[in-house]
């Protein structure tokens, strides 16, 4: 009888079903997903946040010439055979207002971008610490196959940034700010105080999933006892989740 489709419900039935070498594609499908769920999750986050400052700040204008070069034109100063540049025209202002959330959006708009690539040497990085635990613990086998294991524990993480991704644009959507700084920010620190005990509990669930998923794929992808597995992945879990918290 054919095992489950995917190890994330039932992995001891879904790795006893396969043999090495694991399926390598696959998992690479999966993270792909992963990551451009992670990557949406954490854009949505920051561009519903951002849309809720529509305060107006005051800042340079770039095509403003500071008063000391301009006055370099005025008395002379060996530019008197030069046009007076249009930055020292009395029409350009100083300083624009602009709307604080595209100010926001310039500084932040990267990361949802990084995460793309983070993601991925997030699963490389994982898979390598899982194979050399695998190694210490007396384990062989190859790279890949602990590549694909890394890879399907990958799928919590992704499950973890739709829920807090989804409280998070709830949260911030519904936002009414006002126009004080100080006050505005009391706002968001109110609207962000349950997350602390919201954002454990869901890295709990997903740290004790991705252990089990990968506890048995290592026991297959490397030929070790599953009690020797927990001890490399267990290991691995306890400080990504120190991480998450931090």
């Amino acid at each position: 009888m054919a095992g489950p489709r995917t190890p994330l419900l039932k992995p001891r039935a879904y790795f006893d079903s396969k043999s090495p070498p694991l399926d390598l594609q696959r998992a690479a499908l999966v993270v792909a997903v992963a990551t451009l769920v992670v990557a949406v999750s954490a854009g949505g986050i920051l561009w519903t946040f951002t849309q809720q400052l529509d305060q107006t700040v005051a800042v340079d204008n770039p095509n403003h010439w500071p008063d000391h070069m301009c006055e370099n034109y005025e008395a002379g100063g060996g530019f008197e055979d030069m046009p007076m540049p249009s930055g020292c025209d009395s029409s350009v202002p100083e300083t624009l207002d602009k709307r604080l959330g595209d100010l926001v959006w310039e500084e932040i708009g990267w990361i949802p971008w990084a995460v793309l690539v983070g993601t991925p040497l997030v699963w490389l990085f994982e898979a390598v610490v899982l194979h050399l635990g695998g190694t210490l613990v007396g384990g062989s086998g190859r790279f890949t196959d602990t590549l694909a294991v890394a890879g399907w524990g990958m799928v919590p993480s992704a499950v973890r940034a739709v829920v807090v991704g989804s409280y998070l644009v709830y949260q911030f959507g519904s936002l009414d700010l006002p126009s004080n700084p100080d006050s505005a920010l009391n706002v968001v620190q109110a609207a962000l105080a349950p997350l602390d005990l919201v954002s454990t509990l869901v890295a709990l669930v997903v740290v004790a999933w991705a252990t089990y998923v990968r506890t048995y794929g290592l026991a297959r992808a490397r030929d070790i006892s599953v009690g020797d597995a927990a001890v490399v992945t267990v290991s691995l879990s306890f400080v990504g989740f120190l991480i998450s918290l931090a």
